[in-house]
């Protein structure tokens, strides 16, 4: 036998879930967003030939850049943690962002399979949810059904659509995007 208060919970359990993988989602968006930053940098680093380069624009935010030549010897200076900065040859930073990188997606990673194992909940919470409020009205005597009780019962929870973004092969932006 099912009844309102246990229905309750279940719904509150729902709520839990899916404000849990709003917050997931929005992680995901963050660090997806901090990953294909990481990309351009490593791509414009090792774009700088050994012997160096002219002319090159090093971008400062609000659409300013600067016009600097590099000199082959030329390094970058990296934030190691906690504002701490070293510098280090260009080759050397380069690799560091890509360590990052693969340490982000390793994040990325585990973020959507909790995403997945929480939705998976919710469906499976939805569903109990809906099976009692089903078996709830079924017990109800017709007399009780249309009271005017302020203990109606919830209405169904129904199985909210994903809204993340879905990528296509390599993490490019697809239709659905």
């Amino acid at each position: 036998m099912v009844d309102r208060e246990e229905l309750q919970r279940l719904a509150r359990m729902v709520d839990l879930n899916r404000q849990k993988m709003e917050r997931i989602e929005q992680q995901l968006t963050k660090l997806e967003a901090i990953h294909q930053e990481q990309s351009h940098v490593v791509r414009a680093v090792r774009a700088i030939p050994k012997e160096g380069a002219e002319n090159i624009l090093v971008p400062l935010g609000s659409g300013v850049q600067l016009v600097v030549d590099v000199q082959s010897d030329a390094g970058a200076v990296v934030d190691i943690g906690t504002a701490i900065q070293a510098e280090m040859t260009r080759h050397e930073a380069a690799d560091l962002i890509e360590k990052r990188q693969n340490e982000i997606s390793e994040l990325i990673e585990s973020l959507k399979q909790e995403f997945d194992s929480s939705e998976e909940t919710v469906r499976s919470l939805a569903a109990t949810f809906n099976e009692g409020v089903a078996v709830l009205e079924n017990e109800t005597p017709p007399s009780e059904e249309r009271s005017t009780s302020v203990e109606e019962p919830e209405p169904t929870i129904e199985d909210k659509p994903r809204n993340r973004r879905r990528r296509g092969i390599g993490g490019e932006l697809t239709l659905d995007d």
